[in-house]
């Protein structure tokens, strides 16, 4: 792809963001989410935005596009780009090798440039990558073009808080939240929520959410894929809730979960010993692994003398 820099890109149309980038165009729901984060971005409106892709649908290759797009459009006036990970290896360290890679596919190899291991450079902007790990030091940065989280789900909220979320403070820059779901208290579901309770007072999207079913529409292969995890861990295994269904797991910190304990409950009056030592077996439904009984499964099991 071959860009005029002289023309700067001052203001492109939404709908040029993928005829710019020719050589991976975006899905659609790809496309839709950076659409609304470009638009924030060129008209400083300062959005923080939540997206929430199954694993492997396309979480990475939208952040990388929209990274190369504005590097493109700030080359020559300037500005940073932070990307924070939960970790700088492997996390931070992909994230750079799939922008460099995609930097070279879309013609820019030559006019890029990457310093210190973690900074990513096209004429004036940068990119820089930057671990969200407690240890850290990560102080004196300015997003000045966008806020990124990475993995929103892992990264400490009190790290985010303390040393992130000031970056973007001076310029109102726009924040993006990338991850899958876990549980009701991480920093993806905080922001979450909070941007869904937003979006209904201004009618503002500011909440993404495309789960395996959707990628699948334009992924035939991952569906399939997805469907053989599916058959071997069940629809409410808390892998596939989270990873692909995008669902938290609520009470994150308990054991089991609330179907998991309803099994632990019999019909029968309170023993004061195992049923076996009084000549009492009980006789219930048997589960498929990987599934979990039904309540009324449970209600309908019978004890027999």
């Amino acid at each position: 792809m071959n860009l005029n820099l002289d023309g700067a890109f001052p203001s492109p149309p939404a709908a040029d963001v993928s005829r710019m980038l020719k050589t991976d165009p975006l899905r659609p729901y790809q496309l839709q989410v950076v659409k609304a984060i470009v638009d924030s971005v060129l008209n400083n409106k300062g959005l923080s935005f939540s997206v929430e892709i199954s694993r492997q649908g396309g979480k990475n290759e939208l952040s990388a596009q929209l990274e190369i797009l504005l590097l493109v459009i700030f080359a020559r006036t300037g500005g940073d780009i932070v990307k924070c990970s939960p970790s700088f290896s492997p996390q931070a360290r992909i994230s750079i090798e799939r922008l460099e890679k995609m930097l070279s596919a879309f013609g820019f190899k030559g006019s890029y440039t990457r310093t210190g291991g973690y900074i990513m450079q096209l004429g004036l902007a940068r990119c820089l990558f930057l671990s969200a790990d407690r240890q850290s030091s990560v102080v004196g940065h300015t997003a000045g073009i966008l806020l990124e989280v990475d993995e929103a789900q892992d990264v400490d909220k009190d790290k985010f808080l303390k040393e992130f979320a000031p970056m973007a403070s001076s310029t109102n820059a726009t924040t993006v939240f990338y991850g899958t779901a876990w549980d009701d208290f991480s920093l993806l579901e905080e922001v979450k929520q909070s941007n869904l309770e937003v979006a209904r007072k201004d009618g503002i999207q500011r909440h993404f959410s495309f789960d395996w079913r959707e990628v699948s529409k334009y992924n035939p292969a991952y569906g399939d894929f997805v469907e053989s995890v599916r058959s071997r861990l069940g629809d409410e295994h808390p892998l596939f809730r989270t990873q692909y269904r995008l669902l938290t797991i609520s009470d994150g910190g308990r054991l089991l979960s609330d179907s998991q304990c309803a099994l632990l409950h019999g019909s029968h009056t309170r023993l004061l010993a195992p049923a076996s030592s009084i000549g009492v077996s009980p006789v219930r439904t048997v589960t498929p692994p990987g599934s979990i009984a039904s309540p009324v499964a449970l209600r309908n099991a019978e004890w027999v003398a």
